[in-house]
């Protein structure tokens, strides 16, 4: 047992860790070299608009699960309405390149409606708790702060990007590079922890008990997706295995939570957002994609 779970440990751990690194990067480019008056000028005042930016973002800027809450912390620290940075952490999982070449794999050949339906709801979804939040939380803080952050900041200087002028932009990336990793590595270490306890101990047949139920059918594979942890890029192929045992709309409920939220960033999210925004972003994601999974029941 202890070997299993240090074998699913470090399969999850460093599976993750090559797009929390790239997540990294991206943040502190865009710390780096985009001042907060451009973004606030790309972003549209209008809420639903700026949480469409937010998903277009997800598709330019792709990232896994846990490497987009360093980088929609960054965003946030640059002003970007709250609608716009939930949006893109929600979408980017689901709609970047990689992760739908991976889904049109497993299911376009079998059920192509499952392909289309993941990336059409993901979009939706995204939009809507976007929206949801930004209305919610409009203008408050909701990061944690962060003093190694202020460590290496210019605290002196009244302009926010005046440290730039003190030192080379290329070192300027490398240190936030690594402090946005390093800040959000050891909540990735623990999620992964308890992810691969999850996975060793949860007992599979469980999972059956309720499969000729499509209701409780979906409200177990949420649970499922929430406590395996997958990565997006590679829980297409689970959900294809399952689909011998549940229905499409069950199926279509484990692809859309596993990417927006899970134990490892819950842990993630939790070092580094407010305890009540996360709760309530994790409450809005389980309920609308419930809602979403139901009605397909109809529909298909």
């Amino acid at each position: 047992m202890i070997k299993n779970i240090g074998v699913i440990f470090t399969s999850i751990f460093f599976e993750s860790l090559p797009f929390l690194l790239l997540g990294a990067f991206i943040s502190a480019l865009i710390e780096t070299f985009i001042s907060n008056e451009k973004i606030v000028k790309l972003i549209p005042k209008n809420k639903v608009l700026g949480s469409i930016v937010g998903v277009f973002l997800g598709f330019f800027l792709p990232a896994c699960d846990c490497a987009v809450i360093p980088i929609s912390k960054r965003l946030l620290k640059k002003k970007v309405p709250i609608n716009v940075a939930i949006s893109f952490m929600l979408a980017s999982p689901i709609i970047n390149p990689v992760v739908l070449l991976s889904t049109y794999y497993a299911f376009y050949n079998t059920e192509p409606k499952i392909f289309w339906f993941r990336l059409l709801f993901g979009i939706l979804i995204a939009l809507i708790i976007g929206t949801i939040m930004g209305i919610i939380y409009n203008k408050k803080n909701v990061t944690t702060n962060n003093s190694d952050e202020e460590d290496i900041e210019c605290l002196e200087c009244e302009c926010d990007h005046c440290h730039h002028e003190h030192e080379n932009k290329f070192m300027s990336v490398i240190k936030h590079t690594a402090l946005d990793f390093f800040d959000v590595v050891k909540y990735l270490m623990f999620g992964a922890l308890l992810a691969s306890l999850v996975q060793v101990l949860l007992p599979r047949d469980i999972l059956l008990i309720f499969n000729n139920n499509n209701i409780l059918s979906i409200l177990v594979l949420m649970i499922f997706a929430y406590l395996i942890s997958l990565c997006s890029t590679s829980d297409s192929f689970v959900g294809k295995s399952l689909l011998s045992s549940f229905g499409q709309s069950s199926i279509l409920a484990y692809l859309l939570l596993g990417p927006m939220i899970d134990i490892k960033n819950t842990i993630v999210l939790l070092g580094n957002y407010k305890k009540k925004f996360v709760f309530t972003l994790i409450g809005l994601i389980f309920i609308t994609i419930f809602i979403f999974s139901v009605l397909v029941v109809n529909i298909l």
